[in-house]
């Protein structure tokens, strides 16, 4: 009976030495590789790429956290590109993972040092997440010949700059302040890549600087076109004098000419008065001192109604001007809105095509019927002009056949246009009626 005990513990034991070392086993294991993309020297203003990729031996039950580090020297942005899942089998061991990427731009030449960082991670088979921490790297950056000593190597098609002064400079006052703002627009270049304006210190003023403005100018087909990056500090004066904000230089790399440029804004003086309280009446001292002569007025009641009454009207026009004057200019800027909508609207461009097309060739005409088609509320856009096509207007088919023939690169292409702009007129009221029979709510579920 006791050997069969013994014998039933020794196999409890021995199943509970097996479960825990399948368990120890199946515990998850671990690793973070890095690597840039290019891996070698690098020429400043241009995009590397730091791979990092998290792998296990089981699965992630969650997206790991991706920390946002600081390169000193450069600027490093998550890209728009999503993270990937990856699959490997290294020594014989299936690793399932995820990759990221990191958009590193260097901003001068030199070896810049991007530092280890931790990433959490959520493994499957364990409890708590997991903090990996990646590798120390170097990134070697250089500059273009002519370059050398920059102090931000910036390079853009173009570069403008423009400064700003309020308020005016002709009634300062000691106590007061003035606030200095410089505008840069970069062509072709996203506005975070625009390296901030260093402004100077002044004796006799206190800096403040305010948060810097970006903001990337997109249009529909020609997509990013410019950068702008907005820079403002505000100096109050602490004494009265004369006073000269330092001039601001502006160095940037043109590579269309493949020379170093600069822009200097122009220095800015200015005179501060004293602050100088008076009282409200100020009587002279001499006249206190000698006694001046008594006078009594006398003022009828008429006179008194005259005065309140001007007094009045005086304190209702101050009252009413801030009133009427933002209406009128509330006034002049919807006239001016609605003007530059008709000058920019349908209406001319359809007149600008009948008459280049009744009196010019069908080449100069295509242009401006595209530009009617894309000023139109009733047709898609970006237009084309498949979209006019109607099966009860056999007339336009010589027409589209006219527009084709000229993109595919025909010497001759005619039509008859007076047919067309029939048929044209025919199809924009069918296009109008649709438009004006359609709900202006989508419908509730479509399906």
């Amino acid at each position: 009976m006791t050997s069969r005990w013994s014998l039933r513990l020794c196999a409890i034991v021995l199943l509970c030495i097996s479960i825990t070392s399948s368990f120890a086993q199946d515990a998850p294991r671990l690793k973070v590789r890095v690597h840039l993309e290019p891996s070698g020297t690098v020429v400043a203003g241009s995009d590397v790429k730091l791979i990092v990729e998290c792998l296990t031996t089981t699965f992630f039950t969650d997206a790991p956290d991706w920390p946002l580090f600081n390169v000193p020297g450069a600027f490093v942005v998550f890209p728009d590109e999503q993270a990937q899942n990856l699959h490997e089998s290294i020594d014989g061991v299936e690793w399932f993972g995820v990759s990221r990427a990191y958009r590193i731009v260097p901003q001068a030449a030199g070896t810049l040092s991007i530092p280890a960082f931790p990433i959490s991670v959520h493994p499957g088979g364990s409890t708590s997440p997991v903090t990996l921490t990646t590798p120390a790297l170097k990134l070697a950056a250089t500059v273009p010949a002519g370059a050398e000593g920059m102090r931000v190597f910036f390079p853009t098609p173009k570069l403008s700059a423009t400064q700003t002064i309020t308020p005016s400079l002709h009634d300062l006052k000691a106590g007061g302040s003035l606030t200095r703002s410089i505008m840069q627009v970069a062509a072709g270049t996203e506005s975070m890549l625009i390296p901030p304006v260093e402004f100077g210190e002044v004796e006799g003023l206190k800096r403040y600087a305010k948060p810097s403005a970006t903001k990337n100018v997109i249009q529909d087909r020609a997509g990013l076109v410019a950068g702008e990056r907005a820079d403002s500090v505000t100096y109050v004066i602490d004494r009265s004098g004369s006073f000269k904000l330092p001039p601001v230089t502006i160095e940037w790399w043109n590579i269309a000419t493949q020379k170093r440029e600069s822009i200097v804004l122009p220095a800015v003086s200015f005179t501060a008065l004293a602050a100088k309280e008076r009282p409200l009446f100020d009587i002279p001292a001499d006249a206190l001192s000698n006694g001046g002569a008594h006078r009594i007025l006398v003022i009828d009641r008429w006179q008194a109604i005259l005065v309140a009454s001007l007094l009045i009207l005086v304190l209702a026009l101050i009252w009413v001007y801030p009133r009427l004057a933002t209406r009128f200019r509330r006034l002049s800027q919807a006239m001016l809105d609605a003007r530059k909508g008709h000058a920019n609207g349908a209406g001319p461009a359809w007149r600008a095509l009948r008459l280049a097309a009744r009196k010019g060739s069908l080449k100069s005409a295509i242009p401006l019927l595209y530009r009617w088609m894309d000023r139109s509320p009733e047709l898609k856009h970006p237009a084309r002009v498949d979209e006019l096509n109607s099966p009860g207007e056999p007339q336009l088919d010589g027409l589209f056949s006219a527009v084709h023939g000229h993109y595919s690169g025909q010497l001759e292409v005619t039509t008859d246009w007076r047919e067309s702009e029939k048929a044209l007129n025919r199809v924009m009221k069918q296009k109008r009626k649709l438009s004006k029979a359609k709900s202006p709510l989508p419908p509730l579920n479509k399906y």
